[in-house]
């Protein structure tokens, strides 16, 4: 099954609030450090303020927006929660300390922080903007999305607010929407990487995929480093099939950050698509470590052990996905295919028919099961299950051959031809439909296309022994003795036994139906 490609990303735009001037000598040198990107220095100012002045309750503050941008949050929630016990009148502080609450996926407290900062100042864009994007996290869009049109009332102007509309409506499905937030945010800020990227999925979901490659690359203009922005790129040249340049766009987003397993997911599909099944099992076995509970991961290693021909791994790998995830009707369906390549056909069975309680309307799981059936020798089930498949698909040539198939077997000749004729039509294992068909003819006594069909089976494949005994049979039915024992003579060279019996014992009259082991087509 094809999977989208496309994730929803929460932005958190979180202006930590500007740097100004003090009066204080080490906070004063620690701000130039700061503004210097000198982080480690301007914290050890900063530390030695507070050393000497405990009740600094602005030392304290920069000292948590440095930690923040290290990303060491619990220390940075340590120390606004100490700003805090300073001064608990300053609603940046709850705000801040929010932020870093988000980041240790503690929504719940983010929203409680921002809820007491916005009580002390009723227009805090920062407690919204935080507040909004925990409830985001929490999947409550419908609430965020009212805490940042909130913004907009006394600030009509702010693009981060536009950002975060759009981010949450693409959390909604509304793309187009979205792209409406979008536009107006870069129309008010040109420069946002954020606001390129969410609009870039938009487009995506949308389908406009060269459009969306476009604000991927200016994303990437924007904040060279977001490899998010790679990983999305690289998602959309695959939906255009250019699997070549996702993998170079997987990669760098992979080098950006090590740590992506949806970047080596995604350049495994890119590899699998590329027939490259050895590094699609080397991504896929890094995505493992990395996200051990993604049931999907699982799936698609068990799709590259499939065409690996390594079926009990493919086996084990459906296991775990279907472990995670029990009602996974695409890992179920691979586990039904790797038991039947083993020949485990009743497992095989069990599984297509768990996948068709759980997607009624998979043509393919019919067929399947279908297939099994037949190896089993339930006959009249497999035609139930392929008469299914063609009611919901009629398109599905490969059911009309097994089906042709398995009303020969059963020696009703007519029933064969229709089905047969369709899966001619459809290019469908033409060297054994023809066969079939021609022997259907055959003992149908409609001579005349019984001998063009053999006559074209053995054109596609002249070492096929059962073509040159079937056309034997017409010409001995045409009394043709002569050419009936050449194809005879070729039949028994190829290996056939029942014409090197017509040969050894002619015959006076032909039996209608000498066989009727028809070779199975193989999946």
């Amino acid at each position: 099954m094809k999977k989208n490609l496309i994730y929803l990303i929460t932005i958190l735009l979180l202006p930590l609030f500007s740097i100004a001037q003090s009066n204080d000598l080490y906070v004063t040198k620690g701000l130039e450090l700061y503004n210097n990107k000198d982080y480690n220095g301007a914290l050890g100012y900063f530390t030695k303020e507070i050393e000497l002045n405990p009740s600094n309750a602005e030392a304290y503050n920069y000292e948590g927006i440095i930690k923040v941008q290290q990303g060491d949050f619990k220390a940075a929630l340590e120390i606004f929660t100490k700003e805090i016990a300073i001064n608990s009148n300053n609603d940046i502080a709850y705000s801040n300390r929010a932020y870093t609450k988000i980041n240790l996926n503690d929504y719940k407290g983010a929203i409680a922080d921002c809820d007491y900062a916005i009580s002390l100042n009723p227009k805090s864009t920062l407690a919204y903007t935080n507040r909004g994007n925990a409830k985001t996290k929490l999947g409550d869009f419908n609430s965020a999305l009212a805490d940042y049109n909130k913004i907009l009332e006394f600030d009509p102007n702010n693009s981060s607010a536009f950002v975060n509309i759009g981010n949450v409506k693409l959390g909604l499905q509304d793309f187009k929407g979205a792209l409406e937030n979008l536009n107006q945010a870069i129309k008010l800020n040109d420069k946002i990487p954020e606001a390129y990227l969410d609009r870039g999925i938009a487009k995506a979901n949308l389908k406009d995929y060269y459009s969306a490659i476009d604000d991927f690359a200016k994303a990437i203009e924007l904040n060279p480093q977001e490899d998010m922005a790679y990983y999305y790129r690289g998602a959309q040249k695959g939906e255009l099939n250019n699997y070549n340049d996702a993998i170079t766009d997987f990669s760098q987003a992979i080098s950006i950050n090590p740590k992506n397993a949806d970047a080596y997911q995604a350049r495994a599909r890119a590899n699998f698509k590329l027939g490259n099944f050895g590094s699609a099992n080397d991504d896929l076995s890094k995505a493992i470590i990395l996200s051990p509970e993604n049931a999907e991961v699982y799936f698609q290693m068990a799709e590259v052990k499939l065409n690996m021909r390594a079926y009990d791994e493919a086996i084990q790998n459906c296991n775990k996905a279907v472990s995670l995830k029990n009602d996974y009707a695409e890992a179920y369906f691979d586990r039904g295919l790797a038991k039947s390549y083993l020949s485990d056909f009743t497992g095989g069975i069990n599984d297509f028919s768990r996948v068709i309680i759980l997607m009624p309307k998979f043509e393919e799981a019919y067929y399947y099961r279908a297939i099994d059936r037949i190896q089993i020798n339930q006959n009249a089930l497999a035609l139930i299950d392929l008469d299914k498949t063609t009611a919901i698909n009629p398109d599905y040539v490969n059911a009309y051959y097994y089906r042709a198939m398995v009303y020969m077997q059963a020696n009703n000749c007519a029933a064969a031809i229709p089905n047969l004729d369709k899966a001619i039509a459809g290019g469908i294992n033409l060297p054994y439909a023809y066969l079939m068909r021609g022997a259907a003819y055959t003992n149908l006594k409609n001579n005349t296309p019984a001998l063009a069909d053999l006559t074209k089976a053995i054109e596609l494949n002249s070492s096929n022994g059962n073509a040159y005994f079937e056309r034997g049979r017409v010409y001995f039915n045409m009394n043709n003795k002569v050419a009936a024992k050449a194809d005879w003579v070729k039949s028994a060279a190829l290996g056939n036994r029942d014409a090197a019996m017509m040969l050894k014992y002619p015959p006076t009259k032909v039996k209608t139906n000498p066989t009727n082991n028809w070779v199975v087509w193989k999946k």
